[in-house]
């Protein structure tokens, strides 16, 4: 037990944990990042919005993305975290338009691999899988210029000889100029509630309830789109107590003063993304996100803690995406996305 619990820790770590946000709730996995573009911009909510490249992996997370412009996409998306982990979806959008609506049908997956167990002797038991799962459908409508979306979440995890049922959704209004190129958007996600607990003694745990908003810059004479997400608007303190108010210089206690306690955690709260398109098929992105690199930098020495890169290639009716992003200096994920347009084989390329 002592692997998972390591794995998991880091792996909450990786998702903004802190003392603050982290640590009282269950089902964390639904905080990583959905598709790789997702998180070589920063990791943060999407608001991109594009009907010639429609991208239903930012929807999964942000159902106001969605409309009939995704109709027959389906979306495959893995990411490779440490010790074998993978996290990942599987999606499929159709749109119903008699009712004008569209709906997206995900699985998120996040598999921790295989343990060898012990008893309280040490003596081993045999070996065991820990495993989450959320199957989750979404919808989508617009009326003129406002998109609204729903998503609806059960979800399982399965960790030994433990399991959990629980139920959520995710609220979603957005605001989309296709003239200007901006979109923006507020999403409550993971409001809900579990049903089955681990063990009758636990009670119910808390979900990461969270509430974000996004928005988005499309430049007409610039192969350029900005991002920038405002993340858990839920809590403002999002920094570790021990060290909120003072930190290490060379064996010394420095106190900060109390306008960079501010703006440092004022930045906590944002994460940044910018997509270049370098000819037509071809899209560069990097993103920063303040929270990761303070809290999972090491010392002065932060490397790339907190910044992410990679790119996307769409070529006919696919799409793929490869993201990298270090959370800390003794990991890192790389993650790939793969997006097919099932309704354009057998039609001329756009």
């Amino acid at each position: 037990m002592r692997k998972i619990g390591y794995i998991l820790l880091l792996l909450l770590s990786a998702l903004r944990m802190n003392a603050q946000i982290g640590g009282e709730n269950i089902y964390d996995f639904l905080q990583f990042p959905t598709s790789a573009r997702m998180e070589a911009l920063g990791g943060g909510l999407q608001s991109i919005k594009n009907t010639t490249d429609a991208d239903l992996s930012l929807a999964i997370a942000n159902p106001a993305l969605l409309d009939s412009s995704f109709h027959k996409q389906l979306s495959l998306s893995n990411a490779f975290y440490t010790d074998k982990t993978n996290i990942g979806n599987i999606s499929y959008a159709h749109y119903q338009p008699k009712i004008k609506t569209i709906f997206a049908y995900t699985m998120q997956y996040a598999s921790y691999g295989q343990f060898d167990g012990r008893d309280a002797a040490g003596n081993a038991t045999g070996t065991f899988r820990a495993a989450d799962f959320n199957f989750q459908v979404g919808m989508g409508r617009h009326w003129n210029r406002f998109y609204y979306g729903v998503n609806v979440k059960f979800i399982l995890s399965h960790l030994e000889t433990y399991n959990s049922i629980g139920l959520a959704t995710d609220v979603a209004l957005g605001y989309h100029d296709a003239k200007k190129g901006w979109t923006a958007a507020v999403v409550l996600r993971n409001a809900g509630a579990e049903l089955k607990t681990y063990t009758p003694e636990t009670g119910r745990q808390k979900l990461p309830l969270q509430l974000d908003m996004t928005f988005s810059k499309r430049f007409k004479r610039l192969p350029l789109t900005l991002s920038v997400t405002a993340h858990n608007l839920q809590t403002w303190d999002l920094s570790y107590p021990e060290t909120s108010s003072q930190t290490i210089v060379l064996g010394t206690q420095k106190k900060k003063g109390k306008g960079s306690e501010v703006m440092d955690n004022l930045f906590r709260h944002v994460a940044f993304g910018a997509e270049i398109q370098a000819g037509k098929p071809v899209r560069l992105r990097f993103g920063y996100n303040h929270l990761r690199r303070q809290e999972l930098g090491v010392g002065k020495k932060k490397g790339m803690a907190g910044i992410s890169a990679g790119f996307g290639v769409n070529i006919k009716q696919f799409a793929f995406d490869y993201a990298y992003a270090q959370y800390h200096r003794a990991g890192s994920d790389h993650q790939l996305t793969l997006r097919i347009k099932l309704d354009e084989f057998g039609k001329k390329a756009k």
